[in-house]
């Protein structure tokens, strides 16, 4: 299934890039809107977007806006004031509730503001505006000239509502006016109606002023086909009719497996709501824009990944661009960065923020789905575990969560021998190592896949390793002549090889304290501690003579802590890392570039 996920992301990608998806929105804006941060911006780089977030974030709002984005469409449906819930205003510049998009019309850009605006005494009124500078829209040469709205289909759906008829009455409705004793008895009773339709005895059942449903509908092969994939079970047949026999406007769906026939009152919701958003979805045309609201709800993991499958697959043949809200990891995990929008509030004003270009594993931290494979960097020594957690810790809280920074007592010998030798036997593996600038060796890592299958001998990629690591490597193999078993030896080796061209980075500098050294705080913290002029000028002097890092920092430490043990030395460097961090050196962007090469090829 994994593999399936990649050619689909892979084949939607060149299709995109190729141009062949029409009245596509490229992105959205919001200079003022419902509870959403001013002039928060969503791109849609790949066109199933997924918007994630704790409840409450303005997900669905966001959704809504989308739903009124196209000519002919308005948020209204889904957002209006009453007395309990009036519409609150911003400013005078930013008064009126808006969002503009953008879209490629042939070869032009076009830009669209949609505005809530009082018309007729309709404070619910929506409308396109004029282009608005200050909201970062391109001017005009005649200020009151506007782009019409995209033209799109819109399909919206929101599970948490989608309800069959039988759920509908049987959770909500009531007995008024019904001579029933309990909703069960008025159930029972109502039925022999739907079954009548169902068998087609009586396609039409009325009241006495209208027609109580719509014609019975049989679900096609292709329909079957897919509720049968995202469910994970066949379905031979199946019938759908939209009715109000339970009073309610609501489906009812008549189920035939292998095994059973059965209604939407036996069936779970989730079958309900595939059949759904299968029919929906299929009977989309070309180019439709469809946003589903929580689609996972009432299916289980394997039938959301089923389901972003499925809509990939729909957005493959029919370029369609799919924007969804999900609380699920099944939903996000594998989709590509571009695809996944993080939606969280400001702790200093409580608007909604959206954050772009997080890995699935990094939007885990939003939901607070705990990672389990966390991956493991380890490091030479203490200083090295600080620093690679510095950096960590500044990348922000997602990325640091997917991530265990240890250092090993034993050197950098004992991680070659004894730590690679194990990492190495094991494939993807989440453990990478950081070892210090001096461990570089002269030449880039070896490719064995690129000596003459000849040359692929035990003792030549001894040679190799040992040229690499400095290290004579060995493996325990099953017994056998020649000093073991050659051919385990040899994919022994390769592994160790292939660990190395993947998983092994270098720190910048030669040690890590060449790394966070820096000349001017040295001068700072002497010129602190010591009043004297003379004693300090001539302290700074005996200092430029240091050339050893580490003793440069012994020797500070002696000045600024009274000695230079080891605490004493970590409460030196922790000072001077301080200032690194925020400084974001070429050698930080160094370290941060490998922690997000880690990422990318997760």
């Amino acid at each position: 299934m994994d593999q399936e996920l990649a050619q689909l992301i892979s084949t939607i990608n060149a299709i995109k890039t190729s141009g062949q998806f029409q009245r596509y929105i490229d992105f959205i804006q919001f200079p003022f809107y419902r509870n959403v941060e001013i002039d928060t911006h969503i791109s849609f780089d790949f066109p199933l977007t997924v918007f994630i977030g704790q409840n409450g974030c303005g997900k669905s709002s966001c959704l809504h806006a989308l739903y009124g984005a196209p000519d002919r469409y308005t948020p209204y449906k889904f957002w209006f004031d009453t007395k309990v819930d009036p519409v609150n205003y911003y400013d005078k510049q930013r008064k009126r509730h808006s969002f503009w998009y953008s879209f490629q019309e042939g070869n032009q850009t076009k830009e669209v503001i949609k505005a809530r605006i009082k018309r007729q005494n309709d404070p619910n009124y929506w409308e396109t505006s004029r282009p608005l500078a200050w909201a970062g829209m391109r001017t005009r040469r005649n200020r009151n000239e506007r782009d019409s709205p995209i033209v799109k289909n819109v399909v919206y759906l929101d599970f948490r509502s989608e309800l069959s008829a039988f759920d509908k009455y049987f959770y909500f409705g009531n007995l008024k006016f019904s001579r029933a004793r309990n909703k069960q008895e008025y159930l029972r009773g109502r039925s022999s109606s739907l079954n009548k339709i169902f068998t087609g005895e009586k396609p039409i059942i009325n009241s006495k002023t209208r027609a109580l449903n719509d014609p019975l509908e049989t679900l096609s092969a292709n329909e079957l086909q897919w509720i049968s994939f995202v469910l994970g079970r066949q379905y031979v047949s199946g019938l759908s009719v939209l009715h109000e026999l339970f009073r309610n406007e609501g489906y009812s769906v008549l189920f035939q497996t292998n095994f059973a026939k059965y209604s939407e009152a036996v069936a779970g919701s989730g079958e309900m709501a595939v059949v759904r958003l299968v029919r929906e979805v299929l009977a989309a045309e070309s180019y439709s824009l469809i946003l589903l609201d929580e689609p996972e709800v009432s299916l289980h993991p394997g039938a959301q990944t089923r389901l972003k499958l499925f809509l990939l697959n729909q957005i493959k043949s029919k370029k369609h661009q799919v924007v969804l809200t999900s609380h699920s990891p099944s939903i996000v995990k594998g989709l590509p960065k571009e695809a996944i929008k993080v939606f969280y509030q400001n702790p200093g004003n409580g608007r909604f923020l959206v954050k772009e270009n997080l890995t699935p594993e990094e939007a885990f931290f939003h939901i607070e789905f705990p990672v389990d494979n966390r991956k493991n960097i380890i490091v030479e020594d203490v200083l090295a575990q600080e620093i690679v957690s510095g950096v960590l810790s500044k990348m922000g809280e997602e990325t640091e969560n997917l991530f265990n920074v240890k250092f090993n007592p034993g050197g950098e010998t004992v991680i070659k021998k004894e730590f690679i030798t194990v990492f190495c036997r094991e494939q993807n593996s989440q453990d990478f190592v950081f070892f210090d600038g001096d461990q570089q060796p002269g030449n880039p890592h070896l490719d064995w896949q690129t000596i003459p299958t000849a040359d692929l001998t035990v003792e030549s990629l001894k040679t190799k390793i040992r040229e690499q690591t400095g290290e004579e490597i060995k493996f325990s193999v099953d017994g056998g002549q020649g000093g073991g078993n050659q051919f385990q030896q040899l994919e022994l080796l390769k592994s160790f090889l292939d660990y190395y061209l993947s998983n092994v980075f270098y720190l910048p500098k030669q040690i890590p304290e060449d790394i966070i050294w820096n000349d001017e705080l040295a001068e700072s913290l002497i010129k602190g501690v010591i009043p004297d002029n003379t004693i300090m000028t001539q302290k700074l002097a005996d200092l430029t003579t240091i050339q050893a890092t580490k003793q440069k920092f012994a020797f500070v430490s002696d000045l600024v802590q009274g000695g230079s043990n080891a605490e004493a030395i970590s409460s030196v460097h922790k000072q001077f890392l301080q200032r690194w961090l925020n400084s974001e050196s070429p050698d930080f962007q160094s370290i941060k570039n490998n922690i997000l090469n880690i990422i990318n090829r997760a």
